[in-house]
């Protein structure tokens, strides 16, 4: 197309019609004046959801009578990232959810993309049809190094890119696609994952899919997280600064 940049805004679904329209009311019928966005109001855009209290968090831990066993740590992010390396299936629950229709790094499922396998166990994970692809979160500042044909910036997973190397059968479709989200700091402890996971494993994309089970909501409270952990083949699953298993 003729446009060398576009912005398309996270809730481009159902959901975004009521932040459209009270937009448009706002600034076309009351007549306020427009203010200009940065760059971290923009990227920040799509975490509306409740935050809630790390007390909160270890109050239900503790209450839990099943075998959980949960640790605080000072670097969650690090030890999420060795996790991934060693090929666990990881649930990441970090403030406030995101809004829209796709897990955008707050309520996410990752795994290791390097691992064909991941694929298949993450649909069944998720008791979904084995052909369903996954999605690819990537460094911004390595979007070019493993994908083409899509803006330098895809915050919100909007566009569809080829896919230029071999090592991501995880993510990578059978046309060779993948729909991609680029990470930036704004995003939140996925980006430090990032960054510990390509010192790790020498790249910087992770499997990123919705934390959620078959035909529910994505996660929205942390005794939802819980349950899924123990109701669900899964690895480990980060609350916050709290490691689950």
């Amino acid at each position: 197309s003729p446009f060398e940049k576009i912005h398309i805004p996270p809730t481009c679904d159902d959901s975004g019609l009521s932040t459209g329209a009270a937009q448009y009311l706002y600034y076309n019928v009351l007549g306020k004046k427009r203010s200009k966005g940065s760059r971290s109001k923009k990227f920040s855009t799509p975490y509306l959801g409740i935050k809630y209290q790390s007390v909160e968090i270890i109050n239900r831990l503790k209450k839990e009578k099943q075998n959980l066993v949960f640790e605080v740590l000072a670097n969650s992010e690090k030890f999420a990232a060795i996790d991934l390396h060693k090929n666990k299936i990881v649930a990441w629950f970090e403030s406030r959810s995101e809004v829209g229709p796709r897990a955008l790094g707050h309520r996410s499922l990752f795994a290791n993309p390097k691992f064909r396998d991941n694929w298949e166990k993450m649909n069944e994970l998720k008791n979904r049809e084995k052909w369903r692809p996954f999605a690819p979160a990537v460094l911004e500042e390595d979007i070019g190094k493993y994908f083409t044909g899509i803006p330098t910036e895809s915050p919100f997973m909007l566009f569809t890119a080829q896919v230029k190397t071999k090592e991501l059968p995880a993510i990578t479709h059978v046309d060779n696609t993948a729909r991609v989200q680029t990470v930036t700091e704004e995003t939140g402890g996925r980006f430090n994952i990032l960054k510990y996971f390509k010192h790790l494993s020498g790249i910087s994309v992770l499997l990123n899919t919705s934390f959620n089970g078959p035909r529910e909501p994505i996660i929205e409270r942390p005794e939802e997280a819980i349950q899924f952990l123990l109701s669900h083949n899964l690895d480990v699953l980060y609350i916050d600064k709290v490691r689950v298993s």
